[in-house]
């Protein structure tokens, strides 16, 4: 059976051995807690200033400290499906193209021509080479610089040294992970921290692009805010979702967090939800199982899973505009196996639910915090006791934008995984129905 600690047994699966022990551990804390009725909540209601939302200053350090010298995961790989299949995109104002070559490789460069910096496409597709739309000149899938339009009158042009400008690239666990400093020494591992063994789990590599939305937001962390926590699901959502029990238990892996309800729901078909499973040894359970609730990857990615059409996930990206009170939430649709017609359609359906909850209920209450942010007239944001998502994100925001460029490597290197798992354990508080 699914049992508390000492009665645990590795299961089998994709994963790795000791990523199978930490999917199992939250699914015996979830039960836990589920069956004594409590939750986790952190010592102390924290609390922030509201100019971090707004303060220009503080957005170009972020921009500078998070989103250029950190591994931002930009693309699934099944969005790159196959040799020239390619995804633009604008991250806190700079140009980015990731291009799978002919070898499989994914690639990520400055979406600009090497001439005169003209941006090469600002879409997503298939091409067997980038042409500029200035002045001609064309690039290969791999960056390499193929031709320079009328060379003879441009002049002599060392090709070798002309190619598209490349950022460290990084695929794994079905995903590709970007740092937009070509110098940068930050180990990649250090900072996921072991998440992405445990994002095996889903096994994305072989899943299906849906859909693709783009929905405009204000102030990028206020968007992501809503990430962080199920304590406005009932209140904004109530007309979408009904009433749930918004009780939430995070689990911390270095700036990653992972997000799950102690509260009988449906995580999917009988043969997934663990709820429906307690009586299966934990060897014997799938690692599909295992993947219930949010995956949060820092600073600005959250995943999670639906059944509609098949198993899938949405995939939310929020990325910073070039000001400080803008921002894009990407949605991308994924299912697991390729949908008949009629999962397809129900597929479609959902992913269009999401988005209008998103675009038409999220969205809008962030762009009032916005407003009542810009006004000065309101100090500081409280983060209750039940909201540790929000207290983790944003200390690891602070603690990332206060540290030196070169001194990121190490506070990575020494930060924490899931955290003191006998203090996961200390006797809960009892949250009143």
């Amino acid at each position: 059976m699914i049992g508390y600690p000492g009665r645990r047994k590795v299961g089998r699966g994709r994963v790795k051995e000791e990523a199978r022990k930490q999917l199992e551990f939250v699914a015996e804390d979830v039960l836990r807690h589920f069956d004594a009725g409590t939750v986790r909540l952190e010592p102390e209601i924290g609390s922030v200033e509201s100019s971090v939302y707004t303060d220009p200053e503080r957005f170009d350090r972020e921009r500078e400290h998070i989103f250029r010298n950190l591994p931002l995961m930009l693309a699934m790989s099944c969005e790159l499906e196959g040799p020239g299949s390619y995804k633009a995109l604008q991250v806190a104002g700079t140009p980015v193209l990731i291009v799978r070559g002919k070898d499989g490789t994914a690639r990520a460069f400055l979406n600009a021509c090497s001439h005169r910096g003209a941006i090469l496409d600002e879409d997503c597709g298939k091409a067997a080479r980038f042409t500029c739309p200035y002045h001609g000149w064309t690039f290969g899938r791999e960056g390499e610089l193929l031709g320079v339009a009328y060379s003879k009158i441009f002049g002599e042009a060392d090709r070798g040294s002309l190619g598209l400008k490349p950022f460290p690239t990084f695929e794994r666990a079905g995903m590709i992970w970007v740092i937009l400093n070509e110098h940068s020494k930050l180990d990649v591992s250090a900072f996921l921290q072991g998440y992405d063994d445990m994002l095996e789990g889903f096994g994305f590599e072989n899943w299906r692009m849906i859909s693709r939305r783009v929905l405009n937001g204000p102030n990028w962390k206020l968007c992501f805010d809503a990430h962080l926590e199920f304590y406005h699901i009932p209140v904004l959502h109530k007309d979408s979702f009904g009433s749930i029990d918004p009780r939430t238990l995070y689990y911390n892996y270095g700036p990653h967090q992972r997000l799950a309800r102690p509260s009988e729901g449906r995580n999917g078909p009988d043969n997934v939800d663990i709820f429906q499973m307690r009586d299966r040894a934990s060897e014997d359970l799938p690692d599909e199982s295992l993947m219930f609730g949010e995956w949060i990857m820092f600073p600005n990615v959250s995943i999670n899973t639906f059944y509609a059409g098949g198993r899938g996930v949405i995939v939310s990206q929020v990325i910073p505009g070039e000001t400080v009170d803008q921002s894009e939430t990407i949605q991308l649709f994924l299912l697991a196996d390729e949908p008949d017609v009629a999962g397809r359609n129900e597929a479609a359906q959902t992913a269009d639910f999401l988005a209008k909850v998103v675009g038409e209920e999220d969205l809008p209450t962030s762009l009032g915090q916005q407003t009542v942010m810009r006004s000065g007239a309101m100090d500081r944001i409280l983060f209750g006791r039940n909201e540790g998502g929000l207290q983790q994100f944003h200390s690891w925001v602070e603690r990332i934008v206060s540290t030196p460029f070169d001194d990121l490597p190490s506070l990575f290197a020494s930060a924490r995984g899931v955290g003191d798992k006998a203090a996961m354990f200390r006797e809960p508080e009892s949250v009143p129905g």
